[in-house]
């Protein structure tokens, strides 16, 4: 739809109409300063310029506390990521040196567009291939892992990662996924959603920080 309106749009227009959005979920977000808060991100895409914000989280009294003591970040954004009913911003974090992500509900207010230009993503860099190998968008270290999949969850892994997949045959009724990620936590539990169904065979470490996490969680129910 987007492509079709920007072949009827004069140039002036073009650059006004132009979204930088990647859906991949349904968003159920009841708050309304969340599109004021998109359409600033999404300027600022467009201008390449950085802006500054504000960003939150919730205490165990489920009151707003600002991160990084307050203080505004200093970001030049990418992307926009709508992942698992909340829409993220990708791009490069002054504070961070780095790309990062932001839940954007989690933004104070309204960003300020700062008059400084963005700073230039590099020209390999892929606002997709970044989110694609991330669950939930929990970013970390990225890894090459090697997994071991039963036949039956092929469905799950092409979700996961596309028919793309490095996927290759292993026996009579399993096969072998090759794939970088974030790993984390998130991937972890992803994993153990299977029951067994999807087991890290390779790295070591990724093995060991998995079984780490699994005896942590299991003594922690005794």
């Amino acid at each position: 739809l987007e492509k079709k309106i920007l072949e009827l749009s004069t140039p002036s227009d073009k650059a006004r109409v132009k979204r930088n959005i990647w859906p991949e979920s349904r968003l159920k977000q009841g708050n309304e300063k969340i599109y004021y808060i998109i359409e600033a991100i999404n300027e600022a895409i467009n201008q390449h310029k950085k802006i500054s914000f504000r960003y939150f989280h919730y205490d165990v009294r489920k009151e707003q506390k600002l991160a990084h003591n307050g203080e505004s970040y200093i970001f030049s954004p990418y992307g926009l990521i709508w992942n698992g009913d909340y829409y993220y911003m990708v791009g490069f974090c002054d504070q961070h040196n780095n790309i990062s992500t932001f839940r954007v509900d989690r933004i104070y207010s309204q960003p300020d567009i700062l008059p400084e230009t963005a700073v230039a993503p590099s020209e390999s860099f892929s606002v997709q291939d970044y989110t694609d190998g991330m669950i939930r968008m929990f970013n970390s270290d990225r890894q090459d892992v090697e997994l071991i999949c039963d036949n039956s969850v092929m469905d799950s892994i092409i979700d996961r990662f596309g028919v793309a997949a490095k996927t290759y045959a292993y026996d009579m009724t399993s096969f072998r996924l090759e794939a970088n990620v974030v790993v984390n936590h998130i991937f972890f539990s992803w994993v153990f959603g299977f029951c067994g169904k999807v087991k890290i065979k390779s790295p070591h470490d990724v093995q060991q920080a998995y079984y780490e996490m699994l005896n942590k969680a299991s003594a922690a129910q005794l």
